[in-house]
């Protein structure tokens, strides 16, 4: 044997346990680092539920403040004895408890609950006759998008309870839809008194839960707003446009 041959297997003898020992090494790192990223995982897992159980327990919110302020506007048209009226009124709320009991995702299209909340609008119609205006500026470009359902019919119901059922004479409501690059606005406007938000230093609990359940939803930018402005309200809500499909 000669002296290069004996060198190479002296250091290979050398080598093989220190390479199995740094294999050992790397082998109890990357087992250490698969147990911290199941353990990541799992966490994320856990907070996502968390969010979902918090989503559907704020959705639950809204829909008995509904079911209230409906009833409460047939109850009144029985009284005036409009018996027709409140027929036809019924009509439109069966539509919605239809709707109301039928599975929904998180996101619905903007087409079923302007439809949805068209049974509340027609209600209210019905009660106040030709003094309600309604007007709808739906922008092309945004009417595809999806929304956690009940956010139109939140804005619509916070525009009756808070404006236009205090006002007198002519009351008008307007719903609009816009789009602008990858974000949509949401806005209702009413002409009623309103609430003074500065003064009051929150949005009220229907606000309140429509911008905490765009926050769950999304982790872009979202908003929700209410201001008072040449004596109309105006609320907004904005989120990332979410097509259908």
């Amino acid at each position: 044997m000669n002296e290069s041959v004996f060198t190479i297997l002296i250091l290979c003898g050398l080598g093989i346990p220190i390479a199995s020992y740094v294999i050992l090494l790397l082998l109890g790192f990357f087992g250490k680092e698969f147990d911290y990223l199941q353990i990541e995982n799992k966490k994320i897992e856990m907070e996502k539920e968390l969010h979902r159980v918090e989503y559907l327990q704020l959705s639950q919110q809204i829909q008995p403040h509904f079911l209230f302020n409906s009833l409460n506007s047939m109850l009144s048209l029985s009284r005036l004895g409009r018996i027709q009226d409140v027929s036809h009124a019924l009509e439109e709320f069966s539509q919605f408890i239809r709707y109301k009991y039928v599975e929904k995702e998180s996101l619905v299209s903007f087409e079923k609950e302007l439809t949805y909340t068209s049974h509340y609008i027609s209600i209210q119609k019905i009660r106040f006759g030709n003094h309600l205006h309604i007007q709808y500026q739906i922008d092309e470009k945004a009417e595809s998008t999806c929304l956690p359902p009940y956010i139109l019919q939140t804005l619509v119901e916070n525009a009756f309870k808070h404006g236009l059922e205090k006002k007198s004479g002519t009351k008008q409501l307007v719903i609009s839809l816009a789009r602008s690059g990858s974000w949509v606005t949401l806005s209702v406007s009413d002409n009623g008194p309103g609430i003074d938000v500065e003064k009051s230093g929150h949005l009220g609990v229907g606000l309140e839960n429509i911008r905490k359940r765009l926050s769950l939803l999304f982790d872009l930018y979202t908003d929700v707003s209410l201001i008072r402005k040449n004596n109309i309200t105006i609320a907004k809500a904005v989120w990332p446009y979410t097509p259908e499909g």
